[in-house]
């Protein structure tokens, strides 16, 4: 039965307790990453968050909320294209085509008001209904991060699926920048975490043309960003620098996720200066934030994305036990073409307290 009753409009503040409702349902709660803890204090901020990249859109049906999809779009200038698709349907109402015209009114917005290439989500493995759903809606799996989240039954899977349309000719690769002759290891190198005064320094490595087309930085960026970014970190964030005496040559950045059912995992970036790749730089600080996630973190997932034409890149992050579980197609434009990303993953062997 499709349920033709059913009102598709924005999320109200008034919505705030039928959806919290549906978070808290067992079912819902195992597809998506909430846990029994959750207070409605929390859906309540999200429902009221103001962010007008986000499209929230609520099923009504006889003046309660039985679903909600959230679709948002990146704000990074390099990821303008895409957005990012989540999805839930109390349990009572489900086979009822209530997820089906959620998704619709998203996918709506996203191709006919957004235009975007790029539409993508992610679903535990064990999801077949979602799976099934997210599949006859054009979306394709890209690949799968193992032990994503914890949860009930332990450790699940997630699926990454993306939905592409009207995508851009590829243009050909702009020439690669010419490369300095080739050095030694860097004898004066040194790790530590970073300090103000290195600001000059990490302006100057982060809009470097080429560390911007390997990472998702612009080569435009300006100087208060950089020193926003150097001085005022999230909270939560790791980092490390890398000189050579007194010079900033690279840094490394973890950030463990707030979500509870992901506390085991954390996402790690890294930018080394061009004129000193292949020097041993990006090896001593991938040793450096391993250490740190091994042995103080006792993180058990990390992971990363890496451009499909970045070779050495991807050699570096294997030889520390880095995995391809996937690729992210369309990822980012930069550097005069249209990057696919590696989705990469390193997992611990031993779990959680067992060191």
């Amino acid at each position: 039965m499709v349920r033709s009753d059913a009102e598709i409009r924005p999320v109200r503040p008034e919505d705030a307790a039928d959806l919290y409702e549906i978070a808290m349902q067992p079912a819902v709660a195992r597809t998506m990453l909430f846990v029994p803890s959750m207070e409605f204090a929390e859906t309540e901020k999200h429902v009221n968050r103001e962010d007008p990249h986000r499209h929230y859109l609520a099923a009504v049906v006889d003046g309660r909320a039985v679903g909600s999809v959230n679709l948002s779009q990146h704000t990074r200038a390099r990821l303008t294209h895409s957005g990012q698709i989540g999805l839930m349907v109390h349990e009572a109402y489900g086979g009822q085509g209530i997820g089906t015209r959620l998704m619709n009114a998203a996918l709506d917005i996203a191709d006919n008001w957004l235009g975007l290439k790029r539409v993508e989500l992610g679903v535990f493995t064990e999801n077949s209904a979602a799976i099934h759903l997210y599949e006859k809606l054009g979306f394709e799996r890209e690949g799968i991060k193992r032990r994503a989240a914890f949860g009930p039954a332990g450790w699940q899977d997630e699926i990454v699926m993306a939905r592409l349309r009207d995508l851009p000719e590829r243009p050909a690769p702009a020439e690669p920048r010419p490369r300095p002759p080739r050095q030694g290891p860097v004898a004066n190198l040194y790790i530590r975490p970073p300090h103000p005064d290195d600001l000059e320094d990490f302006y100057a490595l982060l809009r470097h043309p080429d560390v911007a087309r390997t990472t998702l930085q612009m080569p435009s960026q300006a100087i208060w960003l950089t020193r926003q970014r150097l001085l005022q970190p999230p909270q939560g964030l790791h980092r490390f620098a890398a000189l050579d005496g007194e010079r900033l040559i690279g840094s490394i950045t973890l950030w463990p996720y707030p979500q509870p059912r992901r506390a085991h995992s954390a996402g790690l970036g890294m930018s080394v200066h061009p004129d000193y790749w292949g020097r041993g730089v990006g090896s001593a600080l991938m040793s450096a934030v391993v250490d740190l996630a091994d042995n103080w973190l006792n993180l058990q997932r990390l992971e990363l994305e890496v451009n499909t034409d970045n070779p050495a890149g991807v050699r570096l992050y294997e030889k520390f036990g880095f995995v391809v579980e996937g690729t992210y197609r369309f990822h980012a434009y930069g550097g005069g073409r249209w990057a696919d990303s590696y989705f990469m993953a390193r997992l611990r062997e031993d779990g959680p307290g067992q060191r």
